[in-house]
């Protein structure tokens, strides 16, 4: 995410998703959509770390509350990323159909644009197995906030492999496609189930 689109306003991303360009897009929103969802987790660990109601779980938080930063920060340079991406994409088909390299380029440049969602979806998977142990043992009045970023968490998965969707035909043969298929099937395993786990949890809290 560079520093021009860190600066903007919400109002302003918004009136940019928008808009009649294409980006920011679909993977875009995935991207600031997890790390969302990972700053609710880390919300809800600082209203729990320093409390001795909590005491027993200070450490477990901390913990939490590290990974779920590592993941907002990766998130959050993935909105820009998948801007990125898909402006290679683009380049791509833009050079002259008579020039050589552009098959290639198209390729390359497609690879780049199914890795990057990929990557949104692994983060926002990574946040589930967060979500439960807040749920359960978390700041009692925050775990709703545990709940809804549970939910974003696996929306967030979604969205991101609908463009590993779109992409993966046009690059079939390309020996990294395996990889793809097999990073796109363990994103989305079992993440509905952690995800309805937490939020069983967090509501018998409520």
């Amino acid at each position: 995410m560079n520093s021009e689109l860190r600066q903007q306003s919400v109002q302003q991303f918004l009136d940019q998703l928008a808009s009649g360009t294409p980006t920011p897009g679909g993977g875009s929103v995935a991207a600031l959509s997890g790390a969302l969802a990972a700053g609710l987790v880390t919300m809800v660990c600082d209203l729990t770390i320093g409390r001795p109601r909590y005491a027993d779980f200070d450490s477990e938080a901390r913990a939490i509350r590290q990974q779920a930063e590592a993941i907002r920060a990766q998130l959050t340079d993935l909105i820009q990323g998948d801007i990125v991406a898909y402006t290679g994409v683009s380049n791509a088909y833009k050079l002259p159909k008579e020039d050589a390299q552009r098959p290639q380029a198209i390729i390359d440049a497609t690879v780049v644009a199914t890795d990057v969602p990929l990557l949104i979806a692994e983060q926002a998977a990574a946040l589930l197995p967060l979500c439960l142990p807040l749920a359960l043992h978390g700041n009692r009045t925050a775990v709703g906030d545990v709940v809804a970023g549970a939910h974003l968490a696996v929306a967030t998965v979604a969205a991101a492999l609908v463009n590993v969707s779109a992409n993966i035909g046009a690059i079939a043969s390309h020996p990294r496609a395996a990889e793809f298929l097999q990073r796109q099937q363990i994103a989305q395993t079992g993440i509905e189930a952690q995800r309805d786990a937490a939020v069983q949890a967090a509501m018998a809290r409520m």
